[in-house]
């Protein structure tokens, strides 16, 4: 039975070479607590507070600054930390899925957030996805090739800040 078992171990090491190099563990990053130029082209960032499960969104904002990024600021009530959330920036697709964990509660106006978006020359379009899930709201940043992220969480307020450079 022991034999078996390692058979099986090795096997499956020499049949599947590409699931383990498809799995990068430097692709996965803690979202910063401050902003430190830190900017990153492909890959997931993660930060909030896990044990939080409710959250309540009261804006997207989206604007150019001068020094030369567009920030997204995702403002949320309710909470001192923003709940987990991951950021999964593709650089072959053009797009960054911001996921907010947790029982969501919309309240904003999305128009003033896709109007914000078209001006900015980072992003092409922001698609804000119907809440389908009970423990998560998604939205999708599509944005011109090669760009790049910095992400950052602030608290009291809590929000989440997504800085796009080309």
């Amino acid at each position: 039975m022991f034999h078996r078992m390692i058979l099986g171990m090795i096997l499956a090491q020499l049949l599947a070479p590409e699931a383990r190099a498809q799995f990068d563990e430097g692709a996965f990053k803690q979202a910063l607590k401050l902003k430190k130029n830190v900017y990153l082209s492909q890959g997931a960032i993660s930060g909030g507070d896990r044990t939080q499960s409710d959250f309540k969104v009261v804006s997207v904002r989206i604007a150019a600054n001068p020094a030369g990024y567009d920030r997204v600021v995702i403002d949320l009530a309710d909470s001192k930390r923003p709940p987990f959330f991951m950021v999964q920036m593709d650089p072959q697709t053009h797009r960054a899925v911001v996921t907010l964990y947790g029982k969501a509660k919309l309240d904003f106006s999305t128009q003033s957030a896709i109007q914000a978006a078209r001006k900015t020359k980072t992003l092409s379009k922001i698609d804000f996805i119907p809440l389908v899930e009970a423990d998560r709201w998604m939205f999708s940043l599509e944005t011109q090739p090669g760009v790049k992220a910095e992400v950052f969480e602030l608290s009291d307020p809590s929000r989440i800040i997504i800085d796009l450079k080309p």
